[in-house]
């Protein structure tokens, strides 16, 4: 599974390829950290929370398919020494 939100600070992408119940993501451009629990992410400076539709990227569809696509291009090459 990969799911792609925007930072409610400062709007950077952040890809999640896992999501479980106590994640924290930190946002690498500003530093934001953002606690997945009861099927919302909290945001830890401020205390609000999201939906995670709510701060979902726009344009997912296309990002998380070329993100699948290296995947897939990574595990291929994992198995084969040139």
């Amino acid at each position: 599974m990969i799911k792609i939100i925007r930072c409610p600070s400062c709007g950077e992408e952040i890809v999640l390829k896992d999501l479980y119940e106590g994640m924290e993501i930190t946002c690498s451009l500003c530093g934001y950290t953002i606690v997945y629990q009861n099927g919302k992410l909290h945001i830890m400076e401020t205390n609000e929370e999201f939906e995670l539709e709510e701060l979902a990227s726009s344009n997912k569809d296309e990002t998380e398919k070329e993100l699948e696509e290296e995947e897939l291009e990574g595990d291929y090459e994992d198995y084969y020494d040139y």
